[in-house]
């Protein structure tokens, strides 16, 4: 469980990094593009911030 925890650290920090400095993977690929249209980019940019939370308390539970 530790090896988890770990990478939900990881993939959390991703996520954040991504919604901070706004990278073309996060924003460019297909699937964004319709939650985008759909939520309009400060729902997706809510969303993102919610998924990189969720993956550091995650990891963090997992990890204590």
């Amino acid at each position: 469980m530790e090896i988890l925890g770990i990478i939900l650290l990881i993939y959390g920090a991703f996520v954040l990094a991504g919604l901070l400095f706004q990278f073309p993977l996060l924003y460019n690929n297909p699937k964004s593009k319709v939650l985008i249209k759909m939520m309009g980019k400060t729902g997706y940019n809510i969303l993102i911030l919610v998924f990189g939370l969720a993956g550091i308390i995650a990891g963090i539970l997992i990890l204590a």
